[in-house]
Order: C-alpha cells, then structure tokens, then sequence
C-alpha cells in the first residue's frame, strides 16, 4: 500500500558522527551496504518538530504536531535494475506522540518508539535528559573551514559538507528481496542550513549499541520547510538471495 502525506519541519537539528564501520555493520540487514569512507561508518541523527502533518489531500489544519528524533545510518542499495540508491536506514526514531507513534510502526520502517522529547532552538533533549544536545552560537563557516579539525576523516570542512549532505530517503528491505523506500519531495530552493556548534551531545542509544568511538563531525540547523512523504515504492535488490547465503553461512 502506498501512503502520501504532508506537514513542515521547525526547530529541525541534523547532526553528523562517524563511527567504525564494524561496529555498525550488524545494524544494516542484508541487501544494504553502509556508505563508508576508510573505516568509517556515518550516522544521520535528526531531531525536529514536525507540523501538520496529515495524507495528502487534507487541510493543514487537521494536521497532527509532534517532536521527532531519529537515529540513520548512510546506506547504499543496488537494485535489480543496476541503479545505485543512496539513502538513510533507521535504526531507531522516537515521537512524543501515541497516535503518530502507533500510526508510524504500521506505515513506516522508522522503528518509532514513545518518549519524552524537548526539541527547539537550543537543542533537544530525549527522555528526562538521557539523551542531550545543546547548542552554541552558529558557526561562522569561514572560520570553522579555517580551523577544520585534523583528526577529521574528511580534509575539508566543503568535502564534510558533500559527503554528508542530507539524503531525502529511506531504504529497508522487505525480506523478500526487495527495499521499501519513503521518498521526501521538497522545494530544494526553500532548503537553508546553516553550520551550528554543539556544546554537551550524549546519546544513550549511542550507549545501548556500544558506540563509545562515534564522533562528530557536523551539525547544521534547518530553518522550517514543506515536506511530503511517499511511502511504499518498492525496488528489488540485486544479488539479494546470493547476500542471503553468505549472511546465512556466516552465521552457521
């Protein structure tokens, strides 16, 4: 089934660590491959508030509200046609909300989990401060770009921002040899970042999935944006059922 809906992002946060790619790796299920540079794996984490949003074709004003958090990891698909997609894969996302919460486990493979969250212009915070992230004041590029950290598994604060760039799309497979995607549309004109700095950041997920040498590497803030969601296109993934054997021969 496919399902359609609209509603706007605010107070949006986008948050970029590094992370081994071995530590990680039994994260991706099979059919995915996890982008990486060197050894280096990529989390994507977003925190924002969510407006209005409801399916395609109702009012705004029938929108439902709610704060979002959700932990990706960079994926890559090949499909059946020889197309390589690049996208997000959720591990794990939270909503403050029960009806989104319910709604979204049945309609998505955003793996949504209830929790208390705080999310606006000075950071957010998860489930009576277990997870926190504060901001600074914003970054001015032209400094950060003079002073890029060497430790950086990226040269430059320009390749960072390439490399990392948001991907406005999901991927999960099915378990039939396919990849379900949920595709965002948005007026690329109406996208403005800016680069902000982040004082305390800790993330209990990060602890629960022993990711004690995840780094950060950029943080960027959304000003408010349209979006709409499709969900349920689908795209078969190419040597899928030789993958499946390997996974499974490993595992023996």
């Amino acid at each position: 089934m496919k399902w359609n809906f609209r509603g706007r992002l605010a107070d949006c946060l986008l948050l970029s660590y590094r992370t081994p790619a071995e530590s990680v790796r039994d994260l991706v299920p099979t059919g995915l491959q996890l982008i990486t540079r060197g050894p280096w794996a990529f989390w994507n984490v977003v925190a924002c508030r969510v407006e209005h949003i409801r399916p395609e074709g109702l009012p705004a004003w029938s929108g439902l509200g709610y704060h979002h958090v959700a932990y990706r990891l960079l994926t890559r698909c090949i499909t059946t046609d020889a197309e390589f997609i690049d996208g997000l894969h959720f591990v794990r996302s939270f909503a403050d909300h029960a009806f989104v919460t319910a709604m979204g486990q049945y309609v998505t493979d955003f793996r949504f989990h209830p929790a208390a969250i705080r999310v606006d212009a000075g950071g957010f915070a998860l489930d009576r401060d277990a997870t926190v992230v504060t901001l600074a004041d914003p970054a001015p590029a032209v400094e950060l770009a003079a002073t890029w950290p060497a430790d950086s598994c990226f040269p430059t604060l320009k390749d960072a921002q390439e490399f990392l760039r948001y991907r406005p799309l999901s991927m999960a497979p099915d378990g039939r040899g396919n990849a379900r995607l949920a595709e965002v549309s948005r007026d690329d004109r109406a996208w403005r970042e800016r680069i902000v700095n982040v004082g305390e950041h800790r993330h209990a997920l990060f602890d629960e999935l022993g990711q004690r040498d995840a780094t950060l590497e950029l943080a960027t803030a959304i000003e408010p944006i349209d979006y709409r969601w499709s969900l349920g296109r689908t795209v078969g993934l190419l040597g899928y059922r030789s993958a499946e054997r390997r996974t499974a021969g490993s595992v023996a």
